[in-house]
Parts: structure tokens; sequence; C-alpha cells
């Protein structure tokens, strides 16, 4: 997919990102890392930032695995969604509106006054943040800079501020504006506020971030009405084709993120138990339990389904190496790769699991695809570990080192930090690229050192 929101690239750089979606991500706070997922949004974001004059890869949305109902933005053009809303929201429509309001604080400057205050940054988050920015730059990209704040979501979410009812109303009439010129009705974003009617009465440990942080009053409700009602756009619907990624990233997710003895019983008493999403949700509960035999069984049937789906693929990748067949992975993995060569995520988990087979011809083809992987996504965690790897095996130990050093960076360990920096200046060629890198690398975290103590 060439035109994207380069979300992987981003969410990739915060400590508790893992490549796609696993049991951990069903129980802890942590950014979700799925390729179909990440597309699924990047679908359904690029015509509302379109509409609000932004080129798609200025945003970076990023995925929260949180089961409450909230969205926010931060630090001048970062989105964040959360799972809970992804899956309590029923339609791509009501999801794009609340995505088109966010960009209506974003296009009306109401992030001024809401900046991630800088003591929330001190000490070890510092030091995560910086570095993110020294990676942005040495890659040539300093949007990825704004990632490593991730690695302070708590504190993100801590110092944001609840918008006025009349920034609140500002971006509702913004955010119609864009739905409509991407030829949908704003009615979709009523449906979300509907949700939240009424929680002014309930204590506040029982009230949604969102209504908290996005104040409802009557006459917010009023005038979005007012709008809905005169809209050029009434009845416009998204695509058949969002629709069905949008249902499909839903049914992923509720496989993830639910408990999965409780999701087969659902699935045993639904109307269509046999239907694709069905079928992709139970496939994703029998490998939790786990009972990988089942849950091959049931990804075997999506493939058959759709033959050339990369995303399907990559599921039996990931369900044949997690269940500790990692010689039986490469072949899915591999497909899935070259169906979807865009993608770093695939190409990371293509690289894990040949290093798995510990061979010299698949250390070979790893490195290769692990290479490709940071090129595009440089800030992995988990790819730059195996990176390291790779590096080590084919003897170049300055860059496993440098791989090394930008891991524990984004991990936000300076000591570490500067001792594998070190180690790689030592190693590699001087002024080359890696020296100059890790030249950066250290110089900052020294300097961060220093101001801690």
């Amino acid at each position: 997919m060439k035109f994207r929101l380069n979300l992987s690239r981003l969410a990739a750089l915060a400590a508790s990102a893992t490549i796609g979606l696993t049991a951990a991500n069903a129980t802890a706070q942590s950014l979700i890392r799925d390729a179909e997922v990440e597309r699924t949004i990047s679908m359904m974001a690029t015509p509302i930032l379109k509409a609000a004059g932004y080129a798609p890869d200025s945003i970076n949305i990023l995925l929260l695995n949180d089961r409450t109902l909230n969205a926010f933005v931060f630090g001048g053009k970062n989105m964040i969604l959360n799972t809970g809303l992804l899956t309590r929201v029923e339609t791509p429509e009501a999801l794009m509106g609340v995505i088109a309001h966010e960009m209506g604080h974003i296009a009306g400057g109401h992030l001024t006054r809401r900046q991630i205050n800088a003591e929330a940054l001190q000490g070890p988050l510092l030091v995560g943040a910086i570095l993110a920015a020294v990676a942005g730059a040495a890659s040539g990209r300093g949007d990825v800079a704004v990632a490593g704040a991730l690695g302070v979501q708590g504190a993100a979410q801590r110092s944001f501020l609840a918008y006025t009812r009349g920034e609140e109303s500002a971006a509702d009439q913004a955010g119609a504006s864009y739905m409509e010129q991407a030829g949908l009705d704003p009615a979709a974003s009523l449906d979300v506020l509907r949700i939240f009617r009424g929680q002014e009465v309930f204590a506040a440990g029982n009230v949604d971030p969102y209504a908290r942080t996005h104040p409802l009053s009557g006459d917010r409700m009023q005038l979005l009405e007012d709008r809905v009602a005169r809209s050029s756009a009434k009845g416009g619907k998204a695509s058949e084709e969002l629709h069905y990624w949008h249902a499909r990233m839903r049914a992923k997710l509720a496989g993830f993120l639910s408990r999965p003895a409780r999701t087969l019983s659902i699935l045993e008493t639904s109307e269509n138990p046999n239907s694709e999403f069905n079928v992709l949700t139970r496939a994703i509960a029998y490998h939790l339990l786990p009972s990988p035999r089942d849950a091959l069984a049931e990804v075997n049937r999506l493939i058959e389904l759709r033959p050339n789906d990369p995303y399907y693929y990559e599921l039996k990748g990931q369900i044949l190496f997690e269940s500790g067949d990692a010689k039986a992975a490469v072949a899915p993995y591999r497909k899935a790769s070259q169906l979807a060569p865009n993608e770093p995520l695939i190409r990371g988990s293509l690289g894990r699991a040949l290093l798995a087979l510990n061979d010299p011809a698949a250390n070979a083809e790893a490195l290769t695809a692990l290479e490709d992987a940071t090129r595009t996504d440089p800030g992995e965690i988990a790819v730059l570990r195996d990176l390291a790897l790779a590096y080590a095996r084919d003897g170049q130990e300055g860059k496993a080192a440098l791989a090394t050093a930008q891991r524990f960076a984004f991990q936000s360990s300076p000591k570490d930090t500067y001792r594998h920096a070190t180690r790689a200046l030592d190693l590699l060629p001087v002024g080359s690229p890696g020296w100059l890198k890790a030249d950066d690398i250290r110089a900052v975290t020294e300097r961060s050192i220093r101001a801690k103590n």
C-alpha cells in the first residue's frame, strides 16, 4: 500500500510495542502493532485527512490497547485511538466521524495549551523521547521522533485536559465538513456522541474518558443535529470494501482482546458461526487457548476462501511460530511477504522465523528481511533485537552493537544505550553512516545521563 499513514514505523518506537497482536496485548496497556489493523485504519483516515487539507503521512495515528472508549490528540499532530473505541463503534462511518472530530481539534489549533508537560518527560522517559528524535533525524524522517513520547503514554493522558465546550462545538462543525467532503453523512458523528449522552450523572470513575475529555452539552448536540439536518451528504456511506475491512478488524480485535473460552462460547450461539469473520475470530481464540490444530484448521479455511490475502497467511505464520514450529511458519510468512512486500511488520516476522532455524542460508535471508523491515520501520524493538542477532551471526559486530544501542534507546535504558553505542563506535569504520548514527546516540545519551545526575 503506497498511500499510507506510516502507523507501523511510528507505533514501533514505543517500548511496549510488539509485532502482531498477541495474548499479552489482551491484558497490558500497550500499543497495538498489526499490519492488517493499521492498514484498515489508514484506509478510513485517509479521506478525512485529505478533506482537512493534511497529507496522510503528516498525522500519526496510533492504536492503544485500552478497553475504555477514548480517542485524543497530543503533541501537535498525533492521534491515539483506544481499542475500546475500535471494538465498540459498529460502523466505519462512526469511526471516521471520531477521526474527523479529532482532526477538527488539530486543524483548529486546540492543542496549543495542551502540550505534554515537559516535567512528565524527565528521567528515563526523557532519554527515550530524545533518542527517538535522534533516530528520526538519522533515518531522514523527523516525524518518527514523535513516537518516543509514546513511551510516556500515561503521562500524555494525565496531561491531557478537557476541551472547552466551544472548542468541542468547533471541532464538531469542522469534523462534519470533513465528513461531507469525503462523501459521508456526518450523522455518524452523532451516533458516537449519543453513547455518552447522560454520562454526566455518573460518578467520575464510571464515565468513559472520552466523555470527560470531550465535554458534551445539550447546546453542542443541538448545533450538530442542526448541521446534520441540512447536510449536503445526507445518506452518504463508506464503500462496501471499507465496511468489509472494518468488520474484519473488529473480528480480529475481538479474537485477540477477549478471553478465548468466552469467545468460543459466544460464537457457538451466533447467528452465522461459519461466516468469514466468525471463522477469523475462532481461529485466533483457538490459538490463544492454545489449540494449534484447531486454529490452523480455521485459518486454512480462511486461506481457501481468500488465497491471495497476505494477512491470512501472516496469521497462519504467527500461529505456527508461536506454537513452536518456526520451520513450518517460514512458508506462510514468506507467502505473506510476497503478497504484501511493503509491510515491514510481515517482513520482520519472516526474519524472526528464519532466525529461529539457526541455519546459514536462513540467516542470510533473515538478515535481508530484517534490514528491509527496519528501513521502513526503523524503531520496532523486536525487529532491532532480531536484526542485532542476524548481524552477529553474519560477523558484523559493529552493526549488531548499533542495532542493540537503538533498541535500548527506545526502551529508555540510557546506560545500556551508551555502552552499546560506544562499542559500535569502536567497531564501525570512522565516518561511516552507522558510525555517525552511533556517535549521535552516544552524545545524546551522555547529555541525558549528566542532566539526570
